[in-house]
């Protein structure tokens, strides 16, 4: 191929045109092609600009269809990579890195597209490949959650904050006639030195033995069997298979006592009626701070995190319980004994932070602001 050209690539959409002609009547117009393509097959084919894609009750296209109209009004146009030829966008967007198995990224850096830009969404317990430095270089702009990143290189990295769709605010059941506890999240197991996985058993554990009728748990796998140690990393596709394969879905166990299903109602029904919620992060990591402590706010629940040690950056310390600064038996004592008035207090500084200008960059409407004026 020669440099400077677009080769013919009929698996991508790509046209024999000369770059530089490309390339000039992109910045000839005012109005642009955005196209972006998540890690997670589910989002494509325009699903996240028109479509719910929900687990557990949550609606994570929410901020992804929010933008498009946004770049819309704006006279923009939207759409998935695969749902036009590659060369009808002007800036690419890949939600999570795609890695050099995807087609369109690799037909895109063939062809030197100028404007490919990355948004790094999952943890790097999760996609640790999309956290090394070399593997940023083909992209103009990387967004991230993590401030050390924009730190390095504040003309590359854009840091924000994963948005969080908001709940309608509902009253939940007085305080007397509420359960104490619950834990709400899906069962993995990880050998990784920041995990919090393994966390969550200890607590469902620990409340089983000690006050097993003061706790609920609730999420996917927790009748399942992973892998442990050394094999662990093969969990993730032993969970899709669970799912999707036919006898793995019908094998279940009855592993932990507390476990009462996988949460039909939706976590923000569900949370309605409980005083506390173990919301544990994936992994400890600084600047991570996804959905489990607004899931809580958004359902006047008290949630006891334990994740981001730099929380307290983002999220005033009076709005959840530390469960660093407890042991099990500590916590239990502190929440069963708490009076209504000190529980009262939590809810009122969670809801004043809902409401204050330092929850906004975890909204729906502050992640399109700050994507609109970096890229708009």
């Amino acid at each position: 191929m020669v440099r400077g050209q677009i080769r013919n690539e009929p698996e991508s959409g790509f046209n024999p045109e000369p770059a530089a002609e490309l390339f000039l009547c992109r910045f000839a117009r005012t109005r642009m092609n955005y196209g972006f393509w998540n890690f997670y097959p589910s989002f494509n084919g325009n699903r996240m600009f028109t479509e719910s894609v929900q687990t557990q009750g949550h609606d994570w296209a929410g901020p992804s269809r929010l933008l498009g109209r946004r770049l819309q009004a704006m006279g923009h146009q939207v759409a998935t990579l695969d749902m036009k030829p590659l060369k009808w966008f002007d800036k690419v967007f890949f939600i999570d890195y795609p890695t050099l198995l995807n087609r369109r990224f690799r037909a895109l850096l063939r062809a030197g597209h100028p404007d490919i830009n990355l948004i790094i969404c999952e943890p790097s317990i999760v996609r640790p490949d999309g956290y090394r430095p070399q593997v940023h270089k083909p992209f103009r702009r990387v967004l991230t959650f993590k401030k050390d990143l924009c730190a390095m290189d504040p003309g590359k990295y854009v840091q924000f904050r994963l948005p969080c769709m908001p709940e309608a605010r509902t009253e939940p059941l007085p305080f007397a006639k509420r359960k104490l506890c619950c834990l709400i999240q899906s069962y993995m197991v990880l050998n990784k030195p920041t995990e919090l996985f393994s966390e969550r058993i200890r607590a469902a554990r620990w409340f089983e033995a000690n006050a097993p009728k003061e706790f609920d748990l609730m999420g996917t796998e927790w009748d399942r069997v992973l892998l442990p140690g050394g094999l662990s990393f093969l969990n993730f596709a032993l969970r899709a298979a669970y799912r999707r394969v036919w006898p793995l879905k019908a094998i279940k166990f009855r592993r932990f006592p507390s476990y009462i299903g996988p949460n039909v109602k939706g976590k923000h029904r569900t949370l309605l009626e409980y005083r506390f919620c173990l919301a544990y992060e994936n992994s400890m990591e600084n600047d991570y701070i996804s959905e489990k402590l607004f899931d809580c706010f958004y359902a006047g629940c008290v949630p006891i995190y334990q994740g981001a040690p730099n929380v307290r950056e983002y999220v005033p310390p009076e709005t959840f319980i530390d469960k660093s600064k407890f042991s099990y038996e500590e916590l239990y004592r502190y929440i069963s004994g708490m009076s209504e008035k000190e529980y009262n207090g939590y809810l009122e500084a969670a809801d004043a932070y809902l409401r204050s200008a330092a929850f906004h960059p975890f909204t729906p409407e502050g992640y399109v602001e700050l994507f609109t004026s970096h890229f708009a």
